[in-house]
C-alpha cells in the first residue's frame, strides 16, 4: 500500500478548494464591479476595457479637443487628457453631480489643467458649439431616453470632420458574469440594436472596431 496516497488526496482537495474560492471571488468582483471604490474598480476594468488601446484606436491625438460624454467619475477622462497633451482640451460631461465631484478631486489631485467639467442635462450634454474634434460615449447609449435629440446636440458641437465614437456593451460577447450584464435586457446590447439606434439618430457608422472582449466600438459621422 502506498502510504503517500492520503497525503496526496488531502493536497488535491486543498488545491480544488483554493481554485473554487478564487473563482467565487472573481465572480463576485465582476458582479459588484460598480460598487467598488474607483481605484479598485478601474484596476479590474482594465482587463476588459483596454483604455489606452481604445484611445489610440479611436484616433485621439495631440492637440485635439475631445468630449468624454457621460464620463461618470472619469475613467477615460484623465487618460484622454494625457493623450491630447497641454495643447489639447477635454470636456468631461455627465448628469451625475456626485460622480463629477469625484472626477474633479481626481483631476485636481493629479494637477491636470486641460479638463473642463460640465454638468449636462438628460437630453443635452451642454457641449460648446463647433469645438469638438472627437466625442466619446462609453456604455451609456442605452441609458439615454431620447438618443436622437441627445446626438443632435453632439452633432452641433462637432467641428467639420469631427467624429462621434460610441462604445457599447455587446450581447453577443457577454456571459452571465460580465460587468453590467442583465440577461433580461439582452436586446438592448445586440449589434443590430446599436446600429439601428445610431442610424435613427442620423449618424453613419464609418468604421467598426471589434477587439474588445465584451464591447463594440462604432466610429460615427453625421
Amino acid at each position: 500500500m502506498n502510504k503517500n496516497k492520503p497525503t496526496l488526496f488531502i493536497a488535491l482537495w486543498f488545491v480544488i478548494l483554493c481554485l473554487g474560492a478564487r473563482c467565487l471571488v472573481w465572480a463576485q468582483a465582476h458582479r459588484h464591479v460598480q460598487k467598488m471604490p474607483y481605484k479598485i474598480r478601474y484596476r479590474e476594468r482594465g482587463y476588459w476595457q483596454m483604455p489606452r488601446r481604445v484611445i489610440e484606436s479611436i484616433g485621439a491625438g495631440e492637440g485635439m479637443t475631445v468630449a468624454d460624454v457621460a464620463c461618470g467619475d472619469g475613467y477615460f477622462t484623465l487618460l484622454i487628457a494625457e493623450r491630447v497633451g497641454a495643447s489639447g482640451q477635454v470636456y468631461a460631461e455627465d448628469i451625475d453631480g456626485d460622480a463629477l465631484k469625484v472626477l474633479e478631486e481626481r483631476r485636481d489631485e493629479a494637477g491636470v489643467r486641460n479638463v473642463t467639467i460640465i454638468h449636462g442635462q438628460a437630453d443635452d450634454p451642454m457641449l460648446p458649439i463647433n469645438k469638438i474634434d472627437l466625442a466619446l460615449i462609453v456604455n451609456s447609449i442605452h441609458l439615454i431616453r431620447d438618443l436622437k435629440t441627445f446626438l443632435d446636440h453632439i452633432r452641433r458641437s462637432l467641428t467639420p470632420g469631427g467624429r462621434l465614437v460610441i462604445i457599447q456593451w455587446a450581447a453577443e460577447k457577454m456571459d452571465s458574469e460580465a460587468p453590467e450584464w442583465d440577461p433580461e435586457n439582452r436586446k438592448l446590447f445586440t449589434l443590430s440594436t446599436s446600429m439601428k439606434r445610431i442610424h435613427e439618430a442620423r449618424f453613419e457608422v464609418v468604421d467598426f472596431i471589434n477587439f474588445l472582449p465584451v464591447q463594440y466600438i462604432f466610429i460615427c459621422e453625421p
